[in-house]
């Protein structure tokens, strides 16, 4: 098959979990090389290359501040998000004469207490190797700017070495085709559908809208899955304010995405769309062998298998 180093690569990073590394260096080539061709018609090419280093690090440096604070205003807003819902949600329950797997806040903490227990040698593990993790995330980054400000000579025509290379620059170039289209999409997707929601959201009142809006973004970046986690914790949101208006956010949410689906293909375009059945089974297998990187992975994958199979003859 035309693909198979691109298969034995992603076998290789699958049997040595370098999914989080793959996708940072992925993502850091991508936005290299877009701010690079926006520049290069202005500046040229070299001075082009160097401003988009400098501006990929700014991004950079500046999302993983703001990262990182999201991450401490989750840890501190969703427990007062559920502690505020769970009246509402038991009221609900009661009339309808439903039970609930817990009753008040403590019995989740409980839970949490539990599993954290039951999984003590895990997480040890994952406190051991989480050096090495961010290591392999920065040496992915680095490679991928330092590939991007390559300039290798061009090898003797006609040898092996010439061949080789040229084979594994053609499929390097048409997965991060594959790659730059999905992911970018759903960047796009995932910013408009947060405008659309922080209006709505600004306007009902809700509270924690400094959680609710980053929190809407970055599990947009996730595809299907992000949706349902940043509506579930929104609907959550309107829950504390009244029934009422937890059912009208569902519904707006609901409509909201709906809608998406034309952005999609228009953002995309048709040649990028696949049924829905084939995303959710590579999502599904994406998570299964990589974690939260082949979630966001299994999309361009897809797409790249489906592009290199429809340009090879039976």
């Amino acid at each position: 098959m035309r693909f198979w180093p691109v298969a034995a690569g992603l076998a290789f990073v699958v049997g040595y979990g370098l999914g989080p590394a793959l996708l940072a260096g992925l993502f850091a080539y991508t936005i290299l090389d877009v701010t690079h061709r926006q520049l290069r018609a202005r500046t040229g090419p070299r001075r082009a290359r160097w401003l988009a280093v400098a501006i990929f690090i700014v991004v950079s440096v500046t999302l993983t501040v703001f990262v990182g604070r999201f991450l401490t205003q989750s840890a501190a807003t969703v427990p007062v998000i559920l502690s505020s819902v769970l009246p509402a949600v038991s009221d609900v329950a009661a009339k309808y004469g439903m039970e609930l797997p817990f009753d008040s806040l403590a019995d989740i903490r409980l839970a949490l207490v539990n599993a954290l227990r039951d999984n003590v040698r895990n997480i040890g593990r994952a406190s051991g190797v989480l050096t090495k993790g961010f290591f392999h995330l920065a040496v992915a980054i680095s490679i991928a700017v330092l590939c991007f400000l390559s300039e290798a000579r061009e090898p003797p025509a006609g040898t092996l070495w010439s061949a080789l290379r040229e084979r594994g620059l053609d499929l390097a170039r048409r997965f991060m085709r594959s790659f730059e289209l999905v992911a970018g999409a759903q960047v796009a997707i995932s910013a408009i559908n947060t405008f659309f929601t922080a209006i709505f959201l600004l306007t009902m009142g809700f509270p924690h809208i400094g959680f609710l809006i980053p929190a809407t973004f970055f599990l947009g970046m996730l595809p299907l899955v992000g949706n349902l986690l940043s509506n579930t914790i929104i609907v959550c949101a309107g829950l504390t304010i009244s029934p009422k208006m937890g059912v009208f956010a569902l519904a707006f949410l609901v409509t909201i995405h709906k809608a998406e689906y034309f952005l999609n293909s228009r953002i995309v375009g048709s040649s990028v769309g696949a049924p829905m059945w084939q995303t959710l089974l590579g999502i599904l297998v994406g998570e299964l062998v990589m974690g939260v990187a082949g979630i966001i992975l299994a999309p361009a994958v897809l797409h790249f298998v489906r592009e290199e199979l429809s340009a090879t003859e039976a």
